[in-house]
């Protein structure tokens, strides 16, 4: 004849001991593992992998690939000129607010003593 299994129920109590006996396992194996031992990185280590570095390297520059160069148009070559108008006229504006600055600092100077 086939067996009758009777639930138990999980109580509070149930739960706690099973917690324990996880945490107890966990501690265990941990315990079992020890420290780990650090190992000096060999001549032979250092140059596989510098050689595996070099190789992905290589690898990675193939799978790029050559650039196209653009000719530049007109569009561009005006977008440039802008540029640098833009770039000078700053430059300029920036100095002569500084030698404004300059001067009114001189004056002020003066007029202290």
């Amino acid at each position: 004849t086939m067996s009758h299994y009777v639930p138990v129920l999980d109580t509070p109590e149930m739960q706690r001991v099973r917690e324990n006996q996880r945490n107890f396992s966990t501690i265990q194996y941990k315990e079992s593992l020890g420290q780990g031992t650090a190992i000096p990185d060999l001549p032979e280590v250092k140059r596989v992998r510098e050689t595996q570095k070099n190789i992905s390297l290589r690898h990675y520059k193939e799978g790029v690939g050559q650039g196209t160069s653009v000719s530049e148009t007109p569009e561009m070559e005006r977008v440039k000129r802008n540029q640098q108008n833009i770039s000078m006229v700053l430059h300029g504006f920036t100095f002569y607010m500084l030698s404004v600055y300059c001067k009114l600092m001189f004056q002020f100077s003066l007029k202290k003593f």
